[in-house]
């Protein structure tokens, strides 16, 4: 269940919630119908949703299609061993870089073992049209791609995005993430 779907059914819980206080709790006849007829409402319509959404990401996991399937981003160590996760999970673009006072990045490398191969902005990975890119923003030590199941490593440009995958490594610098 994704937190969509979740966050629907804890709506419609409150609603139920609210409407059982609503019909013991009140005594003027008209605040009680007003009070039923407006909970009652939004929680049919959260009810909805909640079908809905899940019904949808049903329909995505079965088709291995939309943003779902890239959700999170892995910084392994140089046994390939997981260290950090960030999660990805409904953005449009992922800045990858060191945090300083006037970089505003979404996966921080500044204290990591590789932060001394990463620039400030040092790779975005943007989402469009149903799949990821990544770009280099004209980095010192270059971005790298590795496609998953292959030993050799791609050199991404500044200029011309590179399609990321499901289980591809990028090297930004020396600092390796996996996506998954």
């Amino acid at each position: 269940m994704n937190r969509k779907t979740t966050l629907d059914i804890a709506i419609l819980i409150s609603s139920i919630t609210g409407m059982i206080l609503s019909y013991v709790y009140l005594e003027n006849f008209i605040e009680k119908r007003i009070s039923l007829l407006i909970l009652g409402a939004t929680g049919i319509l959260f009810f909805v949703l909640a079908v809905m959404d899940s019904s949808r990401s049903d329909r995505i996991g079965k088709h291995g299609s939309g943003r779902k399937e890239i959700s999170e981003i892995l910084l392994l160590s140089e046994e390939g061993h997981i260290t950090a996760v960030w999660d990805i999970y409904g953005k449009a673009a992922v800045v990858f870089g060191k945090d300083e006072r006037e970089n505003q990045v979404d996966v921080n490398l500044k204290n990591t073992d590789y932060s001394g191969t990463v620039d400030g902005e040092h790779a975005v990975m943007n989402y469009s049209n149903g799949s990821w890119y990544i770009e280099d923003l004209d980095s010192e030590n270059g971005t790298r791609i590795q496609k998953g199941g292959e030993g050799q490593k791609y050199k991404v440009s500044s200029r011309e995005p590179c399609q990321v995958e499901k289980n591809d490594i990028i090297y930004l610098g020396l600092a390796p993430v996996k996506i998954r």
